[in-house]
């Protein structure tokens, strides 16, 4: 082999090398780092992790308050008819005529085969009563939306809407009341032999 042809093969082997070599640094850096990454976000998931169970308790004393204080009801009839007496027992407290009355059902959502699609999704189930009120004082409106509306009772106001009679004060108002609760199950009576 000529002088030359060393040096070449030598310049060759080298860029071989190099590019080999740098390709080979290059995957393992990328290795280095993917593995890097990875450990960061299972550290940081352990410390969710943790911070769950460290909270356990929390959430285990906030869904017992939930579940001791939410109201049952065994159908969204019987929710709907204390709501109404609810309503209309603080509107005579305060000397509100209710005008109209109506009980809100949702609509059922209807599958691809037509039939009613059982969505039990939500935590709560809810009954809704629409209110109407013609002419009626404002100190007394309010006093009346403050007694119904509050957490402890799991009744909510979810629509108010409010226009002045132009009278002395006086407002129509349309409001819709919500009682979230429970449903919970009739006991079966059985028959005592």
């Amino acid at each position: 082999m000529k002088k030359s042809e060393k040096v070449l093969l030598g310049v060759f082997a080298f860029l071989f090398l190099a590019i080999i070599g740098g390709g080979g640094l290059m995957f393992a850096f990328k290795n280095y780092m993917a593995i890097r990454e990875e450990n960061e976000s299972l550290r940081d998931r352990l410390a969710e992790m943790n911070l769950a169970i460290s909270q356990g308790a929390d959430w285990a004393d906030k869904y017992g308050w939930l579940e001791e204080k939410v109201p049952g009801f065994t159908s969204r009839q019987e929710a709907s008819a204390k709501l109404l007496e609810a309503i209309t027992a603080e509107a005579d407290k305060v000397g509100l005529s209710i005008g109209g009355k109506e009980f809100i059902e949702e609509a059922k959502v209807l599958g691809p085969d037509g039939l009613p699609v059982d969505d039990t999704l939500g935590y709560f189930d809810h009954a809704a009563v629409k209110i109407t009120l013609a002419g009626v004082s404002e100190k007394a409106f309010f006093t009346w939306l403050h007694a119904l509306q509050q957490p402890q009772s799991f009744l909510g106001i979810s629509r108010l809407l409010i226009n002045p009679s132009g009278t002395n004060k006086t407002v129509n108002c349309e409001v819709e009341f919500t009682q979230f609760y429970h449903e919970t199950t009739v006991p079966k009576v059985t028959k005592a032999n």
